[in-house]
């Protein structure tokens, strides 16, 4: 999950989010209420991109992104009808399942796992193993702290071979600042780009290849409940999904544009990052349908490492409109 690490989390009433989709703007195009993950970045290119080069409105749709006011925004406006769509994480779905919240994810924004320990090669980090000794700034979340868990067992470390310290959501400040030497819960594509340009040497350990089973980092968030009795919702979902597609792709072939998409659209905080963390980002996106297989391994991996209470299914958690 998207620690605050670089910035606090703009204020977002929920009212703002708007409601369902039956409304149109004075253009005739189907209003579309998205629930960001997260203030604009570089992990939203695809989405920016298909609004700015009209792959939403070419298919009916005006998409209106909002960031939120908290991690659950996503998951809990899109169950209770008060926006269409949302953006989050993969394993906010199968906590929201254990809540019985009728969410399931549509399509993948980010397929691959982004969140990573990231080291300073100064500390003489090279591999997992080399953070035996080493302090780990950690954000004090319970999906966290299983991640970490992880990737040290897959170096034969355990949490008594290295000194973790909470730092709450300020891992960026506590490795520039050397107060750690590592630090879990940052993403590869931004604050390792972050870490380079202040002269860190970073050193990443994403923790899909480090003993945690693949995941996807970001995925669109429908209502199951709609999806299963709204022909119109379910109608405008597909066209959603093919409009991110389409701006993904031209993302992808067009990544110096790209960036000024972007820089029309991030926060401020992420401005100076853009040159760099949209090309890597770009490398790492794509929309599919989320593989159940591989969510199937995921959820049972989550339940057996203690962060749900009931066996999961992952079937459940997806959804083909």
């Amino acid at each position: 999950m998207r620690p605050r690490a670089l910035l606090v989390l703009l204020a977002l009433a929920a009212a703002a989010c708007g409601g369902g989709s039956s409304s149109s703007g004075s253009s005739g195009s189907e209003h579309v209420s998205l629930v960001l993950d997260w203030v604009p970045n570089p992990d939203h290119v695809g989405i920016y991109s298909a609004i700015d080069q009209g792959d939403f409105t070419r298919r009916g749709l005006a998409v209106a992104p909002h960031p939120p006011s908290g991690v659950s925004d996503p998951i809990t406006l899109v169950a209770a009808g008060r926006a269409d769509l949302g953006v989050s994480y993969e394993p906010e779905l199968f906590f929201a399942q254990e809540h019985h919240a009728p969410v399931a994810a549509v399509a993948t924004v980010v397929p691959t796992a982004l969140a990573s320990i990231i080291a300073s090669g100064a500390s003489g980090i090279h591999r997992p193993a080399d953070l035996r000794g080493k302090t780990i700034g950690v954000d004090g979340t319970q999906s966290t702290a299983a991640f970490v868990d992880k990737v040290l067992a897959s170096a034969g470390l355990g949490q008594d071979d290295v000194h973790v310290v909470d730092v709450k959501f300020n891992q960026v400040p506590a490795l520039l600042g050397h107060r750690v030497d590592a630090v879990a819960g940052v993403f590869q594509n931004i604050e390792g780009v972050l870490f380079a340009m202040r002269g860190v040497d970073p050193v990443v350990f994403p923790y899909d290849r480090y003993g945690v089973p693949a995941y996807d980092e970001l995925v669109v968030v429908a209502n199951t409940d709609r999806l299963h009795d709204d022909a119109g919702y379910r109608a405008m979902v597909g066209r959603f999904v093919a409009g991110l597609a389409a701006g993904t792709d031209w993302a992808k072939a067009h990544p110096d544009a790209a960036v000024e998409v972007m820089r029309r659209h991030s926060a401020d905080d992420y401005k100076n990052v853009l040159a760099q963390s949209v090309p890597a980002t770009l490398r790492l996106l794509g929309t599919r349908p989320p593989p159940e297989a591989a969510w199937a391994r995921f959820g049972d991996w989550m339940y057996r490492s203690g962060l749900l209470d009931e066996k999961p299914d992952a079937a459940a958690l997806i959804a083909h409109p």
